[in-house]
Parts: C-alpha cells; structure tokens; sequence
C-alpha cells in the first residue's frame, strides 16, 4: 500500500482503491432533533382567477394580476421584471387563471393553475466533510426527500484550514472548490426530486447553513483572511442570491437563502444549531456540542450566549489514522473489552475493515480503561503487561517503530491485513479530544459557571450522534457530568435549515442571535493553551 501522494508515475499502471477509503457507502447522519414550528414559507403559491380585460377595465396585466393576488391575502408584492416581460402572453394562454409563484415580496413565475400544489423548497446542510439536503413540500411544510454526499473538497484537504490554503497557493483554487460543492448539491437537489417524483423546477427556494469557510467558498466570498489573525471573514450576514446567478439547478429565478454567521470559524451550522435546540429561549445553561473537523461548542441561556470552534481536526471522521475510515460498511464503530476479552462491532455487521472515529473513541477508552494506555496517552509495551495483562499484552505490536494495539487479525479483516490502534493513533485522539474539552472549560470559566451548573449537554452532528456517552466521558472527550444529562440532537444545523425554510420570520431570529453570541476567540488566549495541554491527558489510567 502506498500513498498517491508519494507516488511518481513513469508508466501506465493500475491502482486498486481500498475498501476503507471509498467514500460510496460512506454513513452520513440526516436526522435530527424536530422542534414545531408554524408554516410560513419565503415562497407562496396560489392559484387566481382574474378578471379578463375589457373596454370598461383597462388595467394593465401587472396591476390586474397584483390586485388579484391581494384579495388572495398577498398584499404587497412586486413583479420582477422577466416575469413582467413574459406575463401578457403567459396569463392569455392561461386564461387569466394563472398559479403564481412569490418569493418574499416578489412574483418569479406564472404557472399552469394544475400546479398550484407543486411548490417545494430544500434545506442544505453543507459540512466540511459532509452535505445533506432535505427537500421539503412548501405547502404542508412536510420533508418529502432526503439526500446526502461526501463533500468532494476534500479532496483539496479534509479541514478548512487546508482549504483556505489551497485558494491562496492557486489561482483558480476559490473556482475549483465551488464548483466542486455546486456539483454535489446540484446531485443531491436531482436525487431528492427523483425520489419525490418531481422537477428540479418546482424546487424555488434552497436554505443553506455551513461554516464561514463552507459559506465564503460556495458564494465566492474571499477566505485567505479568515486564516490570518485577527481572523476576519469577509461577510458575517445572511445572503439571498439568484439560484441561476450561482448555478444551483432549482428553478431558473428561484433563490438562494445563506444563513448568517456569528464569527470566523463559528459560522451558519451554529445558529442552526441554536435554532434547533431553542438555546436562545431556555432558561436552563445548556452546553452544545457539535463535534466535528472544525467543533463547534456553544453554552448559555436566553440570557446570554457564548460560543467558539476548536481545531479538532480529523481524527473523529477516521483521517490521520493508520487503519481509520469513514462511517462505511465494515467500519469498527463498538469496541468493548470484557475480562481482557476484546469485542468489536462493525457497521452492517461485515468483517472489519478500518476504524471509524465512533470505534476510535470506543478503542481508546477501552485500552486506557484496561490499563494499555496510561493518563498521559503512552502505550505501554507487551513486556510490561505481560505479568498484569498477559491476554492484552499478547495483542501489543511494533507499528511505526512504536508500539501498536491488535482489533482484529489479518485473518478476521476483509481487506486481508490487520487492523491496529497505534500509538499515534492515540495521540490523534488526544489531540482531537483536548482541544474540544479545553473549549468547553474555556467557555465555562467565561460565563461564570462550573460543570455542575450545566444542566444539560446536548450532541450534534453525525459523530456526536453516535459516539456512546459513557466512552466520550472515560476519555475526558465531554466535561464530567451524569450520563442523563447526556442529549443526542442529530443533525441540528440540518433541522435549523429546514426551520428557516419553513418559516421565513425565523430568519429576523437567526440575525438577532448571530448577532447576539458573543464569540470567545480561543487562539491568542494563553489560559486555553494551557488548559488544552491539560485537556490531553486521560481522566484515568496509569501514567
């Protein structure tokens, strides 16, 4: 096996991919906490009969058409001007009993009266790693399809960071990278509508949340800076952009709805989040937690807000890793070890492949439980385990000219090599698991509160959905509280699309709270570096 990378070509020849590093069958989460929330899209559909022109009623067919549309219960609206210049001969074949299609406060289409029911929308969710759209009918405000796909900028680097630094180290970086998630949503938006059996052209309106770098690179915004202190992004609002103008294949005048930002590297998916949770209107301190490449903690009440991100890097979607992988089948996603019995559950109950970032945390946890691994992340050899731990200690290997930690043989696994933790590996973890904690504590002391007072720590995203609490907490991933008070919310930034899709007056709310948390930049802070190195050692386990 060897690294693409590394490799000159000087012939033709042929490259077997491994299983574990597809990204076909890849396990994406989609559903998320549901909270009610009343039906008032930005996009309205109505059917009108007007009055035909006559001697006695001269209107012209703008007015004739706003005023029926008025008595319809839409007052004050606006006819965009390649509606207008298409109306006489539109409303003539109709008619005059045309469906009319309004976003906001403006008329975009005259439609057949049969397809006054068709009126749909999609709620996008474009992560660093992963892309979720929910195309939902705009008429009962139900979610009519779902889609799904690995962000293909990885391929450009698997963290923010990595892709700012590509659009500043080439030219046509910023174009490349858009045109690469414009692809994959413009798949997901025509794989929700065969599902639902409908036309891309009933879909007007799409909502997106994402990080500000997701954010900046899909509306063509500028993301050097965001990497350079003081770390400033170029806009922080929400934006309504022409579907057709950024090459979304919805309807041609539909729009486009970009979530607004709070800081940097606290973008879009954090208000949606926000919104999904109702952090803004509780009065309990409540902490969220959105573990991810780029993680996202957010803590307060409906009296104050604060929130950061934390570098986290990889580690967790399965990069960085000797034998890591994404959510996929044959992925270790349970590892438990029972009397020095070690037992792994893989995805679909396949051979093991790889190790996915749920059977990482499991794998570690257990190993710093069962005394392998000690506090400060050492693993510890065979010859020293060998007298307390002898059934562990026959499982400890070289790897990487260090020690390694045996899942599964050679003869277990489908790919016909061994599976190991290695102790890079852990130190991955370490500092994948370190920087997050440190945020939390950070955070705290900012607010003025411990970690008893929090009264519930919710997890987002598709690795906090499936992460076991009990094994985030033996590792110090998550601050010690019970258990209980541990909540799994799913795909919040995607449930927080939908709700701004569904219901136009939340996005005056989404402004109000991106607006209103106050950001706590972690990076020039001495106090978070020091917690962080304290944030890397295991809460148990012999050092």
């Amino acid at each position: 096996m060897r690294l693409a990378c590394q490799m000159h070509v000087h012939a033709d020849m042929r490259v077997v991919i491994p299983e574990e590093t597809r990204l076909g069958d890849q396990k994406i989460l989609t559903e998320g906490v549901e909270r009610a929330v009343p039906l008032a899209p930005n996009v309205r559909k109505v059917a009108v009969h007007l009055p035909p022109p006559s001697v006695s009623d001269q209107r012209a067919d703008a007015d004739r058409l706003l005023d029926s549309l008025a008595e319809a219960g839409l007052p004050d609206l606006e006819i965009e001007v390649k509606t207008l210049r298409d109306l006489p001969e539109r409303l003539r074949a109709l008619d005059f009993h045309p469906a009319v299609v309004a976003i906001s406060d403006e008329v975009v289409s005259v439609d057949r009266p049969s397809a006054a029911e068709a009126c749909y929308g999609i709620a996008l969710d474009i992560g660093t790693t992963t892309l979720v759209g929910y195309l939902t009918n705009l008429v009962t405000g139900r979610t009519v399809a779902v889609a799904s796909r690995a962000n293909p900028q990885v391929a450009y680097g698997d963290d923010v960071i990595a892709r700012i630094e590509y659009c500043g180290n080439t030219k046509s970086g910023a174009r490349t990278l858009q045109t690469l998630v414009l692809g994959a949503m413009n798949e997901m938006v025509a794989e929700a509508c065969r599902k639902a059996d409908i036309r891309p052209t009933m879909v007007y309106e799409a909502t997106m949340v994402g990080n500000t770098t997701m954010n900046h690179l899909l509306l063509r915004l500028p993301v050097r800076q965001i990497a350079r202190a003081p770390f400033v992004a170029a806009s922080a609002s929400a934006h309504v952009v022409s579907a057709k103008d950024l090459g979304l294949k919805i309807h041609p005048r539909g729009r486009v709805y970009t979530a607004p930002l709070i800081a940097s590297f606290v973008g879009a998916d954090a208000v949606g989040v926000i919104l999904a949770t109702g952090l803004h209107e509780s009065h309990r301190l409540r902490l969220a937690i959105d573990i991810g490449t780029n993680g996202e903690i957010v803590l307060g009440t409906r009296e104050r807000l604060l929130a950061c991100s934390t570098a986290a890097g990889p580690a967790f979607e399965g990069a960085r890793i000797r034998y890591g992988m994404r959510a996929a089948t044959g992925a270790i996603d349970r590892v438990d070890l029972v009397d020095e019995k070690l037992v792994l559950h893989t995805i679909d109950d396949a051979p093991p492949v790889g190790l996915c970032g749920t059977g990482l945390i499991d794998a570690v946890a257990a190993l710093v439980e069962g005394g392998v691994v000690g506090s400060s992340g050492r693993m510890r050899s065979a010859a020293d385990l060998a007298a307390s731990r002898p059934a562990l200690a026959r499982r400890v290997v070289g790897a990487d000219g260090d020690n390694g930690f045996l899942l599964a043989d050679k003869k277990e696994t489908d790919s016909g090599h061994p599976i190991l933790l290695t102790q890079k590996d852990v130190r991955e973890v370490q500092l994948a698991k370190g920087a997050m904690a440190a945020g939390v504590v950070t955070l705290l002391e900012e607010y003025g509160a411990k970690v008893g007072d929090v009264e519930e720590v919710l997890l987002a995203g598709a690795f906090g959905n499936f992460i076991r609490p009990d094994r985030a907490l033996a590792i110090g991933l998550l601050p010690r509280v019970s258990v209980e008070k541990v909540k799994f919310v799913g795909n919040a930034a995607g449930t927080g699309a939908r709700m701004l899709l569904v219901n136009r007056n939340l996005r005056q709310v989404a402004d109000d709270v991106a607006r209103g948390v106050e950001h706590v930049e972690l990076s020039q802070r001495p106090d978070f570096q020091m917690r962080f190195a304290e944030a890397m050692f295991f809460p148990t386990g012999k050092a």
